[in-house]
């Protein structure tokens, strides 16, 4: 077959003459043919391993949580049906207070199943794995045949304890046909990027690097955990929290089960509906097939920056920039290629949302931006920005018509949510608005008492908590956060804010050029209020939703994307990515300075200040500022 197509691309001329002719002297060899077979011969390559692959594609899975109720016991039947060489691992993570209850967990096989049930006690059955005090076992075995097993849970404490467990079942041959269907994809890559120019170049060496990224991420999928040296958690704070595992390969699994993902046998799901129905929809065999739906989206959105960038700036050079400091920053390889975490999805839909609101296609950009809240309750900051941005650069509209505008956005936006959400609010209303809409009853117990565990979200009141300042102190923090006073005195500031901004230019394009991106700076500041003021907490993570802003704002010399200058890369444009490093790094109790002192640095570069300033000097100098003269320094 490869001969074959050598030969129709060297028949196509695709190939030049290869032959030995006058004196055994080789003509010149046509390289573009040469890497278009390559091409093809490792797609060739990666298309065959992967069906190999996906033949006998094995499973992987979390259960968790198996609740036990006081003085009872529950058994998990694990039946596992093969007619090839695979490999089983299982390992059982026990809850914190097993010591003081008495709970406990066993593996047995049917012979010794049936012991326990004809009254044998569970320590003596000869189980394969026991765990009785704390931790976690793990079993390991290589077999060709069938598989049996009970995972036998008892609680002999007074209160509801839950267990953990994760197991995979992969046949000998899963890792060496996924590597190669791996080597065939990335050597096709390697030669997309090679034949391409362009942006298409650095975008495919750019998905090389993060395709890297989610090998390795492969090969970590037959363990609970990451397994990551304890510098990771201790020094160098980067949060490598494992929802992929943890969360996202129970609760896949449980949907293709006929779950219905309000409920309570769907334990901690509190997104929206799109984003379990579309991150499973092929389903979770095998293991990594969700995770390449997220790898998908977090790539995609690159893209989408260049074409912002190239609209905004009309230079190739500054857009493919403003693309590489999206694709390779430290939160989109790490938590977007590596961790394949919750928030790519809205992400590019709030991407996409901006980019429609640039080429003026308002009322699909403000359907995107539903989609996106349909995925993540958190792309709701950034509808207020669109619709703003929609009013002011319409012209000078009266009050009644800016209602209006307002009015048909929010009908669009709300009609959106609410089509996609009356199943579930049908269905299960009590579930689905205390998953999706939780209040802040629960937060403020929270929000008093400093908890050291690395799996807790930070807040603004954790690093207060940490020093031990005055509890009247915490307290009015913690009383402010849970009533979400921080984060409307944000919402006012940034909404406001932009609502009295003034366009900047010498025609209607420039004007419009300057909306768009002063809506790009606040909602980068909007991010950060969120990340700085929601009283739930926040991860790391969280901040995928500002690497396409910062991607956009990487010049901190002209942050509204003015110049037409030929552009010469400098050290300060890298900044955002030197402050994205920081953060990523940073000890987990005071990286929310950092992320304070970001927002002063871009707001005092912004050229909407910058002005206000220079207008207050101008009338400084000249005269006393007023009332009576305020609108004539606001004109200016």
């Amino acid at each position: 077959m490869i001969y074959a197509i050598v030969g129709k691309l060297y028949l196509k001329g695709n190939i030049a003459d290869l032959m030995l002719e006058n004196g055994g002297t080789m003509k010149q060899i046509d390289w573009v043919g040469v890497k278009k077979v390559v091409i093809l011969i490792s797609l060739l390559i990666a298309s065959t391993s992967l069906m190999l692959h996906l033949t006998s594609p094995g499973t992987t899975r979390s259960g968790f949580p198996a609740y036990i109720d006081p003085y009872s016991t529950s058994v998990q039947n694990l039946h596992l049906s093969n007619t090839v060489g695979y490999n089983f691992g299982i390992e059982i993570i026990g809850p914190e207070e097993i010591k003081t209850n008495g709970s406990s967990a066993y593996l047995l096989l049917p012979s010794q199943y049936n012991d326990y049930l004809n009254g044998t006690p569970l320590n003596e059955t000869g189980a394969l794995i026991g765990l009785t005090d704390g931790g976690k076992n793990s079993f390991e075995t290589t077999l060709s045949d069938n598989l049996n097993l009970y995972l036998v849970f008892a609680n002999e404490g007074n209160t509801t304890v839950f267990w953990e467990y994760y197991y995979y079942v992969l046949p000998i041959s899963y890792y060496p046909t996924f590597l190669v269907a791996f080597t065939g994809a990335f050597i096709a890559i390697v030669g997309f990027t090679s034949l391409y120019t362009g942006w298409k170049r650095w975008f495919l060496a750019a998905l090389g690097v993060q395709s890297v990224f989610f090998l390795i991420r492969v090969f970590t999928l037959s363990t609970y955990s990451l397994n990551l040296p304890a510098i990771f958690w201790d020094l160098i704070q980067i949060e490598p929290y494992n929802d992929y595992q943890y969360f996202y390969l129970s609760w896949i699994p449980r949907l293709w089960e006929g779950v219905w993902p309000y409920s309570a046998d769907m334990v901690a799901y509190l997104y929206p509906p799109l984003w379990i129905y579309t991150v499973g929809m092929f389903g979770s065999i095998p293991s990594w097939l969700p995770g390449l739906i997220l790898f998908t989206f977090n790539a995609a959105t690159g893209i989408l920056i260049y074409k912002i960038a190239l609209k905004l700036t009309d230079d190739t050079i500054r857009s493919r920039f403003a693309m590489m400091l999206y694709m390779l920053n430290p939160f989109t390889l790490f938590y977007g290629a590596f961790m394949w975490l919750n928030p790519t999805p809205y992400v590019f839909f709030v991407t996409l949302s901006f980019y429609l609101a640039l080429i003026e296609k308002e009322k699909l950009a403000v359907a995107l931006m539903a989609v996106a809240t349909l995925y993540k309750q958190f792309a709701v900051i950034f509808f207020p920005i669109l619709v703003i941005l929609f009013i002011k650069r319409g012209g000078n509209f009266n009050i009644k018509e800016k209602f209006f505008i307002f009015l048909k956005h929010s009908l669009i936006y709300s009609v959106i949510v609410g089509l996609v959400s009356l199943p579930f609010l049908m269905v299960s209303p009590t579930y689905f608005l205390s998953q999706v809409f939780p209040w802040n009853a629960e937060y403020y117990g929270r929000l008093i008492v400093f908890i050291p565990d690395s799996w807790m979200t930070v807040h603004a009141n954790t690093f207060y908590l940490w020093l031990n300042f005055p509890k009247w102190f915490t307290d009015s923090i913690a009383f402010l956060l849970s009533n979400y006073v921080f984060l409307i005195l944000s919402g006012v500031l940034v909404y406001g804010g932009f609502m009295f901004q003034k366009a900047s230019g010498l025609d209607e394009q420039e004007k419009k050029h300057s909306l768009f991106m002063k809506a790009i700076l606040l909602a980068f500041i909007a991010v950060l209020c969120v990340q700085l003021f929601y009283p739930r907490g926040s991860y790391k993570f969280y901040l995928l939703a500002l690497t396409p802003f910062l991607a956009l704002l990487f010049d901190t010399k002209d942050l509204e994307l003015r110049s037409r200058d030929t552009f010469n890369l400098q050290s300060h444009h890298f900044f955002s990515i030197i402050v994205s490093s920081a953060v990523f790094l940073c000890y987990r109790f005071i990286y929310f300075w950092l992320l304070g002192a970001w927002a002063v640095f871009y707001l005092s570069n912004s050229d909407s200040l910058k002005g206000l300033k220079n207008q207050l000097l101008r009338a400084s100098n000249r005269k006393e500022i007023s009332p009576a003269n305020l609108e004539e320094i606001n004109s200016e």
